[in-house]
């Protein structure tokens, strides 16, 4: 069994974009160039690079890894694409890891291998980095991104 705990603090950061970023103005989350549009646009590039390294670990073949989803196709650099946009892209990633990670077999997480790190390492790292993004855009917003109650 997968470790449902961390996958559901995965989960969280996509509902929590969902639920409160979705919500904003386009020109208020696009204003100067460290924005939180900007920020939710590295969110979707690092985890795009996150699980085509996850797919290359987990299927021991060589995969292509792209540097961003400008290079993935999933967009261009001088693109139009709203932050709306940019979530839902994230939310595609983040769901393919969300997907190896549900079949990796318990006995798998903490395996290094050819790696310097495990895979729960690797995800715990991650967990962390989606909470101080969160804390970021949050802070730009003024106003705290926390997880959302579901029914």
């Amino acid at each position: 069994m997968p470790d449902l705990e961390l996958i559901d603090r995965l989960v969280a950061t996509y509902r929590i974009l969902n639920h409160t970023v979705r919500l904003k103005s386009e020109a208020e989350l696009a204003q100067g160039g460290n924005s939180p549009k900007a920020i939710i646009r590295q969110l979707r590039d690092d985890e795009l690079r996150f699980s085509q390294e996850l797919k290359a670990r987990l299927s021991g073949q060589q995969v292509e890894i792209a540097e961003s989803a400008d290079e993935a196709g999933m967009s261009s650099a001088d693109s139009m694409d709203t932050t709306n946009e940019y979530i839902a892209q994230f939310g595609t990633a983040r769901e393919s890891t969300l997907s190896m990670l549900r079949i990796l077999p318990d006995d798998q997480w903490d395996v290094t291998g050819d790696y310097p790190r495990s895979v729960r390492t690797d995800v715990i790292g991650l967990i962390d980095r989606d909470r101080k993004t969160l804390d970021t855009i949050g802070q730009m917003l003024g106003e705290p991104l926390t997880e959302v109650a579901t029914a």
